[in-house]
């Protein structure tokens, strides 16, 4: 039982010092607040409605120069003025998405050609339901790409829909004569050979009323365009009002007005009556500001509040004129300022005070005892748990704190017996990464199996069999972490291990391959111990295979498993199911031999058919590290000529082949094989279209 440790509560020590400090202080400083809410309420107003006219000006002419110099690097760069190029088409497709996904405004974002070609990639939620249904769409955030070929109309059209991951669905096609040379954005842009934007219009792909901008290609071939719609430029108006009742509209100087902020909800408290009557007189203001090209600035009367009302004609933009005009009641302007300018000589008093104490408090009580936690959490965070020294003070908080601290190295040392450390700390660098889900990649998979384990539990009690494998996997596994593989699970007397994930390894083939033959030499090891004490050992069968494979989380959403989905882990199990044919130790796939072959010794065992599947697969057997290659050269050479013998059907030579490599080490079972091999085939013939392959009749 832990002493109990005489403490102060920490809220008594913070209330001591505040009294001591903080009552003075708080006087003087609300005094100094209420003075300067006189003065700069005299000043808020104007302020609030300069800094709303060049905000909403500053989003029309900003955010869509934004756009539009995006557009101009597309024209002037290789990809758009790239002709005959499927690579290259595909390339535009993707860069006409990424500007989507990076300018929400953006609605569409197209290209059109001299030659009538057409490529769009444009927001799903654009389309209609009807038009949706006729293109069947998919449900669910997704992108249209449609294609338009070159030529006289009607012309071949095809499209896509991109998902969020770059995947798309099958491609549809129909005959359209739609035309992109006849549309404003292309004809205004080619006859101005500069960046433009048009007048309001209704758009020919979704209907919906918007703006469009065209940046002609550097060759002078075509034209890059971006959509806008109305409708979400009203939506962006609506995020810059000032107050619940204010009226922000934005017309073209062709006449009318085209664009709105939303209206304040009825059944929000608060909502003042009369809004349609404020948007009459805004309507009206824009049009005499449009004829008169003057700023208003006035105050009117509507449904019984004062309005301030501010007009005044944008600087042209990409040939177009805007007029911006605000209607804010004069209420809730002053009102707001007043509520904002008392909220902050309250906030500036509170965060003087806050500052004072924790400076005072932390300096004196907290901060080592603070410092000391955070060291050790940081510790722990990095999985080590060496630190066991509880953290000392008075205050009784942070006693408690550090007991629970202790209690979570405790619990998590525990844990991480069960628990790889490197998931865990791939885990905590990216927590969005424990959800359920995976992520494809190159995957190098090992299983491992004990030859005859079911004969040996017979034999053994289920206590001692239990001790003596978890010294068996703690050898293999030891060999298996220090060359970066992580192991999957523990299957009976079976390993499964993979390279490359949770963390990327770029030569996680020749790691496996290291770690296998380190593995097995620890197993060997191990064993030959065992028998020297009079006890049976065990003798481990190896397979390795690379290949892709899907590898994350699965499993429920409570809980989960970190693992990989994959032909690659069968086709490990395979293999390693193979060495019971040839009496090997290690088989490995031609996937693991070939890109490693000036790192290891590979004997190519046999060129195989598994049971169950129609595809040859080349099998080999790792006999050692580049270094060793020395002593097995003249075996090898043996036996790779004994092999050539066998493939080309000459099972007389072949005979002879393996026979002398026999000679060489009596103890090779896959000599003895072959010869097996050969033997009945020089007595019952050549088999019909022999080949070299052989079809493996069990697993």
């Amino acid at each position: 039982m832990k002493p109990v440790r005489r403490s102060i509560p920490f809220s008594i020590t913070m209330l001591t010092l505040m009294a001591l400090v903080v009552v003075p202080l708080t006087s003087v400083l609300l005094w100094l607040g209420w003075r300067s809410v006189n003065f700069l309420e005299e000043r808020s107003a104007d302020q609030r409605v300069s800094n709303l006219e060049t905000a909403v000006e500053g989003f029309l002419t900003d955010g869509l120069h934004v756009v539009i110099s995006v557009g101009q690097a597309l024209a002037f760069g290789p990809s758009f003025n790239a002709i005959e190029n499927p690579l290259t088409d595909v390339e535009r497709r993707h860069q006409l998405i990424a500007v989507l996904r990076r300018h929400p405004a953006v609605q569409a974002a197209f290209v059109g050609y001299a030659d009538g070609s057409f490529i769009y990639a444009g927001q799903l939620e654009t389309l209609s339901i009807g038009q949706r249904l006729d293109l069947d769409a998919p449900d669910g955030e997704s992108t249209i790409v449609r294609v338009i070929e070159a030529g006289t109309p009607p012309r071949p059209e095809t499209w896509w829909f991109y998902a969020p991951d770059d995947t798309h669905g099958p491609a549809r096609s129909l005959s359209t004569s739609y035309d992109p040379r006849t549309r404003p954005w292309y004809v205004e842009a080619m006859k101005a050979k500069a960046a433009i934007l048009t007048e309001p219009y209704r758009f020919a792909q979704t209907s919906d009323a918007g703006i469009s901008a065209g940046i002609p290609l550097r060759g002078g071939n075509g034209v890059i365009g971006f959509d806008f719609t109305l409708r979400t430029l009203s939506q962006l108006l609506t995020a810059y009002k000032i107050t619940a009742n204010s009226v922000i509209v934005v017309g073209h100087a062709g006449g009318g007005v085209e664009i709105e902020s939303e209206p304040c909800a009825p059944t929000l408290p608060g909502c003042l009556p009369g809004d349609e009557l404020v948007r009459k007189l805004l309507r009206e203001a824009v049009r005499e500001a449009i004829a008169t090209d003057v700023k208003i600035d006035r105050e009117v009367e509507a449904a019984g509040h004062d309005y301030r009302v501010i007009v005044h004609r944008m600087a042209p933009l990409l040939g177009q004129r805007f007029v911006v005009a605000a209607a804010v009641p004069v209420r809730e302007l002053t009102a707001q300022s007043r509520e904002l300018l008392q909220r902050a000589a309250i906030a500036a008093a509170i965060a003087v005070l806050l500052a004072v104490l924790g400076a005072l408090a932390a300096s004196l009580l907290v901060s080592r005892s603070i410092a000391s936690i955070a060291l050790k959490t940081e510790k722990i965070r990095q999985l080590d748990f060496s630190d066991r020294q509880p953290v000392r003070s008075r205050i009784r908080e942070i006693v408690r704190l550090s007991d629970a601290v202790e209690n979570m190295r405790e619990g998590l040392e525990i844990f991480g017996r069960y628990v790889s450390k490197d998931l865990v700390q791939q885990i905590m660098r990216s927590p969005e990464s424990s959800g359920v889900g995976g992520t494809r990649r190159e995957i190098t998979v090992m299983f491992t199996d004990i030859e005859g384990f079911s004969r040996l539990s017979e034999t053994m009690e289920p206590e001692l069999l239990t001790s003596r494998l978890s010294r068996y996997f703690e050898a293999l596994g030891a060999a298996i972490s220090v060359n970066r593989g992580m192991i999957d699970k523990y299957i009976g007397d079976s390993i499964m291990a993979f390279w490359n994930a949770p963390a990327t390894d770029p030569e996680h083939i020749a790691n496996a391959c290291r770690g296998a033959l380190q593995a097995a030499a620890a197993g060997r090891a191990l064993s030959e111990k065992w028998r020297e004490r009079g006890r049976p050992g065990f003798r481990t069968r190896f397979g390795l295979h690379t290949g892709p494979a899907v590898v994350g989380n699965v499993g429920a959403r409570e809980r989960i498993n970190y693992t990989l989905v994959g032909q690659v882990a069968n086709q490990a199990s395979r293999l390693e199911g193979m060495n019971k044919v040839y009496g090997t130790e290690i088989l490995a796939s031609g996937e693991i031999a070939r890109p490693t072959a000036e790192l290891f010794v590979w004997r190519h065992i046999d060129r195989v058919i598994a049971v169950g599947t129609t595809e040859p697969h080349d099998v080999y057997e790792p006999m050692g590290e580049i270094a060793s290659r020395g002593e097995h050269a003249a075996f090898l050479a043996a036996w790779e000529k004994a092999r050539t013998a066998y493939v080309a059907g000459r099972f007389d030579d072949a005979l002879a082949g393996f026979r002398a490599a026999s000679a060489m080490r009596q103890e090779d079972a896959p000599c003895h094989v072959f010869i097996g091999r050969c033997e009945m085939f020089v007595r019952d013939g050549v088999p019909a279209a022999w080949d070299g392959t052989w079809h493996m009749d069990r697993k």
